[in-house]
């Protein structure tokens, strides 16, 4: 929608200002599509349900810690923590001891998995379900101006249209081959 002043509402749509939406600033369907992901099955959550008593409960929710993997092989992650650049039996393993909780949190996602147990098939998902659906939207100030708060400068240049308009730019997520480590992380 190119006449939406969702940049001035806090990347928003005007009205909804005041949700809690995670994991983004902005609410999942301008980044992800909730049909897609509910096409193939893949749950997600609004963060409103964080709200339920159950997940108020001391413990209901773990912060996990992402690091760097120390030199040295057999390095093992403390409980609550990951190593970047892990394979999904890594993951696993250091999960096991956080099993029981009903929700762990993750600072971001980048770099988390080197490989997976079926790059074919998880590539194929992941193209289903991680591509963006494409939206535009309006600038009532100089877009450099107004999307500086959220968005780098080469970044907002490279999704200026029109002059006053920004359009999401639009690239394809790097895929994990066999054998080879394909860390999720995207080149800018």
């Amino acid at each position: 929608s190119g006449s939406d002043d969702i940049f001035h509402f806090g990347c928003m749509y005007p009205g909804s200002q005041d949700g809690n939406f995670v994991p983004f600033g902005c609410p999942m369907d301008h980044v992800l599509s909730p049909v897609a992901w509910e096409r193939e099955k893949l749950a997600y959550r609004d963060p409103i349900f964080l709200d339920q008593p159950q997940f108020r409960a001391a413990g209901a929710v773990r912060n996990l810690s992402l690091v760097e993997r120390p030199g040295g092989a057999g390095a093992s992650a403390p409980p609550g923590t990951l190593f970047l650049g892990s394979s999904t039996d890594e993951a696993r393993a250091a999960l096991a001891a956080v099993a029981n909780v009903p929700v762990l949190r993750l600072p971001h996602a980048r770099g988390l998995l080197c490989s997976v147990d079926d790059p074919d098939s998880f590539n194929a998902m992941a193209a289903r379900v991680l591509s963006v659906p494409s939206w535009c939207a309006k600038c009532f100030q100089p877009c450099e101006q107004e999307l500086a708060k959220w968005l780098p400068a080469d970044e907002i240049k490279r999704g200026a249209q029109w002059g006053q308009s920004f359009c999401l730019p639009q690239r394809p997520l790097p895929k994990f081959q066999r054998g080879a480590c394909s860390l999720n992380t995207l080149q800018r």
